[in-house]
């Protein structure tokens, strides 16, 4: 399996830089691009994968706090509007 991730890693690089190369061509082959660029998604996605979320996890009430500050705030919201009418 790790064998199988090295060769993606360097068949992904291999695409990237041919499709470097064939954009700078007069007539460049569309589908190597394609392919470079999938490639190079599909690497991105993977790394993604690897780094951890900045955001905190909440416990649940947490949540129905901040839900229940949300609502005041637009509930006090509406009211300051339909009192400037």
């Amino acid at each position: 399996m790790k064998i199988a991730k090295i060769i993606l890693n360097i068949v992904t690089l291999f695409f990237m830089g041919w499709a470097l190369v064939e954009s700078s061509k007069d007539e460049p082959n569309i589908w190597v691009q394609v392919i470079g660029v999938a490639l190079f998604f599909y690497g991105m996605a993977m790394l993604m994968q690897k780094t951890p979320s900045n955001t905190r996890q909440q416990g649940p009430a947490e949540r129905e706090f901040d839900a229940g500050i949300k609502k005041d705030l637009i509930n006090q919201a509406k009211e300051e509007e339909n009192n400037v009418k």
